[in-house]
C-alpha cells in the first residue's frame, strides 16, 4: 500500500480528536469546520489499521444516510487514493473493506430493532458515529444505543462513540451532559471554519460576514457555539426593508384578510396585492379578551373595501361541545365567510421565510440596485413588526417556531396562514420596476395569479 501522510490529507485542527480513545468523542463545530469529513476519513483509516474492527454509523432517519454519510465515507476513500480497497453496496447499505471483510453498517433512530441487534460478521463492533447528532432528541435513546457498543474486546481494540453536529440548540441534552460540565469518559472539541485551510477566502468571507448581518446566527455558524434559546427564527427581517409607510391602496389591487382567534388575542392582517404578485400587509387588528362575536363585529368595523376572502386556521371550525357552533359558524352567522388556511406549522414558516427573502430590485427612477422583498409591511402594523423579529426557533425542533412566549405567536400565526396561501412570485416577476410611490401600473394583460390560484383550492 502506498504511503500517505495524513496532515497533507485531513489538513490542521484535529490532532487530539484524532488520537482521543475515551468513549466519547463529542465534536461540535460551525458550517465549514470539516467536521463530517475528518470523521470520514478517520473511521476509513480505522477499519484499515485496527484488523478485526467494524464500525456503525447513525443518523436520525435512516435513509438519510445515502446522501450524507454514505457519501462522505466513499469521498474518504478517495481522499486517501484506497478506492480498491472498498466495496460499497446499496442494498443492504454497507461499506465492505475487502481484504478482510469489515464492514461499517448504517442505522437510523427511526428503526430501533436494527440498533438493538447489530451484529457483524468479522471481528467486533468497535466504533460508532452518530452524525448531525443534534437531531437526536431523547437522551435515554441515545443511553440504549450506547450500552449496546459496550462490551469487551480483543487487546489492541477498543470501543468508541463519536457524535458530530453544528450546536443549533441550547437546550439539547449534549450541551449539559458535556459541555457544562466535565465527564473523564468524553473528549469534547469545538471547530470553526478557521481550521479548514481547504476552504478559500470566499468561503471563509462569507462565513464571516454573518457577524454583523446575523449575530445569532453567526454564534453557530461562525463561532460553533450553542445558539441562544431557541435563536431569532425571522433572522430575514429588516426593518428598512420590510417597513414602509402606508399608502393609498390601488382599488384594482386584490385584498384580503387573515387571521388568528383566541380569546387571549384576536389577530386580524389585512393585505393586498399588487399586479407582481407581491404581497402588501397595510392593517392590523390585535386585541384581548373579545368573544367570537365580538370579535367578527371588530373585523367588520375596520374594513371599508372589497375583500374577496378571509383566511383562518382549521381548529375554528371545531364544534363547542357546549353551543354546537364553532367559531366559523359564529362569524358566518355574522355574514363573514372564513375559508381554511393551510396549516402545516414548518411549511407554513418555510413559506414566511420565502416571502420575507431579500432579494435586489433595479430602482425605476435613479437606476440603483436596490433592496427589497416580495412581503412588505406598513407602519402602522405594529404588533406584527414588534413580533416579527422576536419569535424563536423552538428549542426542541429547530424548523418550528417557539410558542413561548405565547403572546408574540398570534400575529405570527396569522401571518403564516396569509403567506402559505400564495406562491411567491418569481424572482424575475420581482424584478419588474415597481415604483416606489405605489402607483398602479396598468398591466393586467396576464390572468392574476389568485384567479389560477382559486381554481385549484375549489374557492372559485
Amino acid at each position: 500500500m502506498a504511503e500517505i501522510y495524513l496532515p497533507d490529507v485531513i489538513g490542521a485542527g484535529y490532532a487530539s480528536f484524532w488520537t482521543s480513545t475515551k468513549f466519547f468523542r463529542v465534536l461540535k463545530g460551525g458550517r465549514g469546520s470539516k467536521k463530517s469529513r475528518t470523521m470520514g476519513i478517520n473511521l476509513i483509516y480505522r477499519i484499515m489499521k485496527f484488523k478485526l474492527s467494524n464500525a456503525v454509523v447513525v443518523r436520525k432517519v435512516g435513509n438519510t444516510h445515502k446522501d450524507s454519510t454514505f457519501a462522505e465515507l466513499k469521498w474518504a476513500v478517495h481522499r486517501l487514493g484506497v478506492d480498491h480497497l472498498w466495496t460499497f453496496k446499496v442494498s443492504p447499505l454497507e461499506a465492505i473493506y475487502n481484504p478482510t471483510g469489515q464492514k461499517i453498517l448504517f442505522r437510523g433512530f427511526d428503526d430501533p430493532l436494527k440498533l438493538t441487534s447489530l451484529a457483524v460478521d468479522v471481528g467486533y463492533l468497535c466504533w460508532a458515529w452518530i452524525e448531525e447528532a443534534y437531531e437526536i432528541e431523547d437522551e435515554a435513546d441515545f443511553n440504549t444505543f450506547a450500552e449496546g457498543i459496550r462490551g469487551e474486546v480483543p487487546e489492541g481494540l477498543f470501543k468508541q462513540i463519536t457524535l458530530t453536529f453544528n450546536p443549533w440548540k441550547s437546550g439539547h441534552w449534549t450541551k449539559a451532559r458535556w459541555f457544562d460540565q466535565d465527564d473523564p469518559n468524553a473528549f469534547t472539541l469545538t471547530t470553526t471554519h478557521k481550521c479548514n485551510e481547504f476552504l478559500d477566502q470566499e468561503d471563509h468571507d462569507k462565513i464571516e460576514a454573518l457577524r454583523f448581518s446575523d449575530p445569532d446566527r453567526y454564534k453557530v455558524v461562525g463561532l460553533g457555539e450553542y445558539g441562544i434559546p431557541g435563536g431569532a427564527f425571522f433572522n430575514e427581517f429588516r426593518d428598512g426593508i420590510h417597513v414602509i409607510e402606508p399608502f393609498d391602496i390601488p382599488e384594482d389591487w386584490v385584498r384580503y384578510r387573515a387571521i388568528d382567534y383566541g380569546l387571549d388575542m384576536f389577530a386580524c392582517y389585512f393585505a393586498a396585492m399588487d399586479s407582481y404578485s407581491n404581497l402588501y400587509i397595510y392593517k392590523e387588528i390585535y386585541e384581548s379578551d373579545l368573544i367570537v362575536s365580538e370579535a367578527c363585529k371588530k373585523m367588520q368595523s375596520y374594513t371599508d373595501e372589497q375583500i374577496r376572502c378571509t383566511f383562518a386556521p382549521p381548529d375554528l371550525w371545531n364544534r363547542s361541545s357546549a353551543t354546537g357552533k364553532s367559531t366559523a359558524d359564529i362569524f358566518n352567522e355574522y355574514g363573514e365567510t372564513l375559508v381554511i388556511a393551510k396549516n402545516g406549522r414548518i411549511a407554513g414558516w418555510a413559506s414566511v421565510k420565502e416571502w420575507l427573502k431579500v432579494f435586489e430590485v433595479k430602482d425605476e427612477q435613479t437606476g440603483e440596485l436596490v433592496k427589497s422583498s416580495a412581503l412588505k409591511i406598513t407602519s402602522n402594523c405594529r404588533n406584527l413588526i414588534r413580533c416579527l423579529p422576536q419569535v424563536q426557533h423552538d428549542d426542541k425542533k429547530p424548523n418550528d417556531v417557539s410558542n413561548e412566549p405565547h403572546e408574540l405567536t398570534h400575529s405570527v400565526d396569522a401571518c403564516r396562514y396569509l403567506c402559505s396561501m400564495f406562491i411567491v412570485p418569481n424572482v424575475i416577476h420581482a424584478l419588474k420596476p415597481i415604483p416606489s410611490i405605489f402607483n398602479f401600473l396598468e398591466d393586467n394583460d396576464n390572468e392574476s395569479y389568485m384567479d389560477s390560484a382559486f381554481i385549484s383550492y375549489g374557492m372559485k
